[in-house]
């Protein structure tokens, strides 16, 4: 599998990952903020340096820009590597190494040529050899090297990141700076790797860029959705820089999300609160909770964690909800402190919410009133709305949820709220289930939006593709020989693949 290759015919507000956009549109449809600069200057600095965020958070269009701004620095010689490959997502150790080694090796000889720089670079299938061959290729074009790893971890598949992490150490040299990109809650470092001393953690947050007055999520909707940002679309009673920031709020900043909400707006010829509500309710109910269900098969291991996740969620609104359900109603809350106890006995339930954006750790430690510390947590407003009294939104809520001003709901360590949940125990490390699945599960859904026809389907299974994992391993020139299935298609099955076992 390639990674950042054209798309023909793919209609830009259907781009969900930024390895999926063609080169030439990347800097059309995508927009950095200030504090994204920042950023990616650090990733184009020397040093190396982990970004860490949840499922859609935008790493893979930092390491990007990161990569195509550090092509214009004359000092720099940066690689992209989208460790999207199916070879290593299915081997470890000894075997695991030989495939990244391979794989950067030919990343590097591919960024030569597109370069029009004329040096050698050896294959290397062993880390000393490609360290070695590193540091020549530097001192040959009298360049720093930056390689930029995207999707070096995958929730499902833990194992391979020690061997990952023991690669990212021995390369990262005086000449050499590596990156990578990790989802909230990677421990798994490796006996050698010290995430303190060995890189420097960014999160990658935009749930800030939300609050009122901000214009980053207007730049986005900008950018992807032209039409819908024109002023004459929306009542007199909220302006687009408000739905903007409110969308963005609402998904707790998470860019896939935002650019699924903004898609259903594409269609209203006037957008006020209600249709506001109306969307946000959708997003609830027909793509955050069937969410669970489509990257269950992917979580490898904690595949049995996604009930008691789902289980922990709807306490997690019923909690912020209380307050609106009294004889004296307020607004609910849109974050609660929890117990740093209860975060430590859940703590990869916390993380699977947290990476699939229903939840973001806004702040790592704060006091309770009964005593006793723990993070805060911004709550996805799209399932809190979905709880709330009536389902209805106004602008006073909306408004008091964007100046988050509001004190959060709290989750106390004598309290019984997770108490009747109960945590499955946690089988050995084993392939993940999607391989497994037969590919009817890629048909175009509200969960797959670029997915397979009946057609394609139908085509692949009479082929003998009958499971994901027997069309994930095909080769390209393979289905290239199926009866009406062209390079576009190919590419189109290539997308939803890697939705379906990475994203």
């Amino acid at each position: 599998m390639t990674d950042i290759q054209p798309v023909e015919a793919l209609d830009n507000t259907l781009i969900l990952a930024a390895e999926e956009c063609p080169p030439e549109e990347f800097g059309n449809i995508h927009t950095f903020a200030a504090l994204d600069d920042s950023l990616i200057r650090k990733l184009m600095a020397h040093g190396p340096v982990l970004i860490r965020g949840g499922r859609g958070s935008g790493k893979s269009a930092l390491l990007i820009e990161a990569y195509r701004r550090s092509r214009t620095v004359k000092s720099v010689f940066a690689v992209y590597v989208s460790l999207r490959y199916l070879p290593l997502l299915q081997s470890e150790g000894a075997e695991y190494i030989a495939h990244f080694c391979l794989l950067l090796s030919q990343k590097v000889r591919d960024e030569l040529v597109s370069q029009g720089i004329d040096a050698d670079f050896e294959d290397s299938n062993d880390q000393a050899t490609l360290q070695i061959e590193l540091g020549k290729l530097a001192q040959s074009i009298g360049r720093r090297i930056v390689l930029l790893f995207d999707d070096a971890a995958h929730i499902g598949r833990e194992k391979p990141l020690e061997v990952f992490f023991d690669l990212f150490r021995t390369l990262s040299t005086s000449v050499t700076s590596c990156k990578a990109s990790i989802y909230p809650g990677v421990t798994r470092f490796g006996v050698r790797f010290d995430v303190f001393n060995d890189a420097t953690v960014v999160d990658v947050s935009r749930l800030d860029a939300a609050r009122l007055g901000g214009t980053f999520f207007l730049d986005v909707l900008r950018a992807r959705y032209p039409d819908l940002a024109s002023a004459e679309r929306f009542s007199d009673r909220i302006s687009v820089n408000e739905f903007a920031n409110f969308i963005g709020r609402s998904v707790v900043g998470n860019m896939r999300g935002f650019v699924l909400a903004c898609l259903r707006f594409e269609n209203q010829p006037k957008i006020g609160v209600p249709e506001i509500n109306s969307c946000i309710l959708a997003m609830a109910q027909d793509y955050y909770w069937p969410l669970m269900e489509e990257v269950s098969p992917k979580l490898g291991i904690y595949e049995p964690l996604v009930e008691p996740a789902r289980e922990a969620m709807e306490v997690i609104v019923d909690l912020a909800c209380r307050q609106a359900r009294g004889e004296r109603p307020t607004t609910a809350s849109d974050r609660i402190l929890v117990h740093r106890n209860i975060v430590s006995q859940y703590a990869k339930v916390f993380e699977i919410l947290e990476y699939l954006g229903f939840i973001y750790k806004r702040e790592a430690s704060r006091a309770l009133k009964s005593g006793g510390r723990g993070p805060v947590y911004a709550i996805n407003l799209c399932n809190l709305i979905d709880q709330m009294p009536q389902q209805r939104l106004t602008l006073e809520i909306m408004n008091e949820w964007l100046e988050g001003n509001s004190e959060p709901a709290q989750m106390h360590v004598s309290g019984q709220a997770l108490s009747t949940i109960v945590l499955p125990p946690i089988p050995d490390e084993h392939g993940l289930t999607i391989f497994d699945k037969p590919i009817a599960i890629l048909a175009q859904s509200g969960a797959y939006p670029y997915g397979l026809t009946d057609d394609k389907i139908a085509r692949l299974t009479n082929a003998g593709y009958e499971t994901v994992g027997a069309l994930a391993s095909a080769q390209d020139a393979e289905l290239l020989k199926l009866d009406r299935v062209g390079e576009a298609t190919v590419r189109r099955i290539r997308n939803v693949l890697y939705q379906a076992i990475w994203m």
